[in-house]
């Protein structure tokens, strides 16, 4: 291999290793959507959503919400994962694949044990319903491996309180960016 061909050999494989997983495109049967697509887009190429979440992102004493952020599922079944589509202020901004689908109508019991981390809020509440309660914060996170500067980014946590059975504990689920990360029992008030 001349020094010219292994220059654009190489060159190829760094453009490749750099391109941003978020510009890819998400396929939605025949039609694609990708970022910077506006919901209405989205919608009239992949179909309603089967669950949408928002959050204010950020919020200016006085104005209130000037920001948000918007997560939308697709569950296309237990052949396909679900598929997370998140949204800030009105653009597609990328693109998430979770674990796998369920059908509708199965999605599984609302246990202690089906609870698991890293299962999706739109899991959560297709098991279990929407909770008796809940609160949002937010958290900066850095993405990366050690040695590489990244951007960081905010990503809502949120706490969902759910009375599972006719017991005296109620179940705290916490999650972030969307996903379970720590299911806990607390004692009811009384």
């Amino acid at each position: 291999m001349n020094v010219t061909r292994a220059t654009k050999v190489l060159a190829s494989l760094t453009l490749l290793l750099t391109i941003n997983p978020v510009m890819a495109a998400f396929r939605c049967g025949s039609a694609l959507v990708s970022q910077g697509d506006w919901p209405l887009e989205v919608e009239e190429r992949c179909g309603e959503p089967d669950y949408v979440a928002t959050y204010p992102q950020t919020v200016v004493p006085g104005l209130g919400v000037v920001q948000t952020e918007e997560h939308w599922y697709y569950n296309r079944g237990p052949q396909s994962f679900i598929r997370r589509l998140v949204f800030r202020n009105g653009k597609l901004h990328r693109e998430d694949s979770l674990g796998y689908g369920f059908y509708p109508d199965n999605a599984g019991p609302c246990t202690t044990g089906a609870l698991q981390e890293g299962i999706s809020e739109f899991e959560v509440v297709a098991r279990c319903g929407q909770p008796l309660s809940r609160q949002v914060t937010w958290q900066v996170v850095t993405p990366g491996r050690a040695g590489l500067a990244h951007r960081s980014y905010p990503v809502p946590v949120e706490e969902w309180l759910y009375e599972l059975s006719n017991t005296q504990f109620r179940r705290v689920i916490t999650l972030r960016n969307g996903r379970v990360v720590d299911v806990e029992s607390t004692k009811k008030p009384y």
